[in-house]
């Protein structure tokens, strides 16, 4: 018997429900099963029971200096450049090469022959000058000269000692001299040559005292104080110096955001060298008996510092506060003692309570001044 079109559709909406049926019991069947997780799976073997491989490092207790290491220059006390101020052909150079010299020497000598001929025109006359004056005050002093007469007589003669006495200046001007003790570097000029207003025959420089010359960043403005000591190297000598701070610019540069500090330089012997470059390292302050800790032990939060203690064999976490920063250690000044090791490695994987083993060496950071022995500590890592 043939179905109508109403009853065929009606069979096929019937199917399709049995199907979905068939679909969805199985899933309400074993709901509960599927939301069980595995046993064994990965969770349950990172439990607060698990022991964790560490390193770990005491907590130091020593003297912490706050320094400021940077660069500098070593200068000369005084330094000058040695200037011919007039035209001239050099006669004498009365100085050696890398000798020392001493204040008002004359070191070179320009030719004079033309002025001292001059000085000789013109002491002449002012001495005639000088003797028709005093002849004409006698006749004035009997009424036989005027006032004027007698006065242009006496303005002659002075004058004649005026130029007299510029001709003795441009004399003085064709010699160089000193202006300080000193040691005198090479010369560029020789006997004979001729000199041009400005050419430059030496430098001077005083070189038993220098000037240390370096940069400190604005921050430390106002931390740098006159008369603190200065340590620095310098290439080829292998003991360090002492300067002494002397001055510092009242101003910050704009470009580099630092200002400029000059320390003075004992150099007996003439031991370093104008020029030469330096490491310098400047103490701020020193805290005597600080706790100090590797840098790679402290996690930074927000709003806390926290490092984790090495407690029972098992980690701790414990807020701290800080103070003096170095390029690979910390100060604190609160929140531990010196008694305290802390973690350096696996902060990221450490819980609360967890137990922990420490494996390997200590943190490779850590440093220990010289003269200063290795404390042994129970907790000292396996080899």
């Amino acid at each position: 018997m043939a179905l109508t079109r109403p009853q065929k559709i009606g069979l096929w909406v019937g199917v399709a429900v049995v199907a979905v049926a068939l679909l969805l019991v199985p899933r309400f069947v074993g709901g509960e099963a599927e939301a069980e997780p595995p046993s064994g799976g990965a969770d349950s073997g990172r439990g607060g029971g698990d022991t964790l491989a560490v390193t770990v490092a005491p907590v130091s207790q020593e003297l912490l200096e706050d320094k400021v290491t940077t660069t500098g220059t070593l200068l000369p006390w005084e330094a000058v450049d040695l200037r011919a101020e007039v035209a001239g052909r050099v006669t004498a150079l009365n100085f050696s090469e890398g000798s020392s010299v001493r204040q008002g020497q004359t070191l070179v000598s320009l030719d004079t022959d033309v002025l001292q001929a001059q000085i000789e025109g013109a002491r002449t006359r002012r001495d005639l000058a000088s003797v028709q004056a005093q002849r004409r005050r006698e006749l004035f002093e009997i009424g036989g000269l005027s006032r004027q007469a007698l006065d242009e007589s006496e303005s002659e003669a002075r004058v004649l000692d005026a130029e007299l006495s510029q001709l003795s200046a441009e004399v003085r001007r064709r010699r160089i001299v000193a202006p300080f003790s000193g040691t005198i570097g090479l010369r560029e000029v020789s006997p004979g040559a001729y000199l041009s207003p400005g050419d430059r025959v030496a430098t001077l420089r005083v070189t038993s005292q220098l000037r240390l010359e370096f940069t400190v960043p604005e921050r430390y403005l106002g931390q740098v104080r006159e008369g603190e000591p200065v340590r620095f190297s310098v290439p080829g000598q292998p003991d360090p110096f002492v300067a002494t701070v002397y001055a510092t610019e009242p101003a910050v540069d704009q470009a580099t955001r630092a200002f400029t500090v000059r320390a003075r330089v004992r150099n007996p012997g003439n031991v370093l060298q104008p020029g030469a470059f330096a490491e310098v390292e400047l103490v701020l302050d020193e805290v005597p008996d600080a706790l100090l800790i590797p840098a790679a032990a402290v996690t930074t939060g927000a709003d806390s510092t926290t490092v984790w203690v090495l407690q029972g064999g098992a980690a701790v976490p414990r807020a701290i506060t800080t103070g003096v920063r170095t390029a690979d250690r910390v100060q604190v000044t609160s929140g531990l003692s010196a008694s305290d090791a802390v973690l350096t490695s696996g902060l990221n994987q450490v819980r609360p309570g967890q137990p922990v083993r420490p494996g390997g060496a200590f943190d490779p950071t850590r440093v220990r001044p010289a003269g200063t022995p290795e404390r042994t500590r129970e907790y000292q890592a396996v080899q």
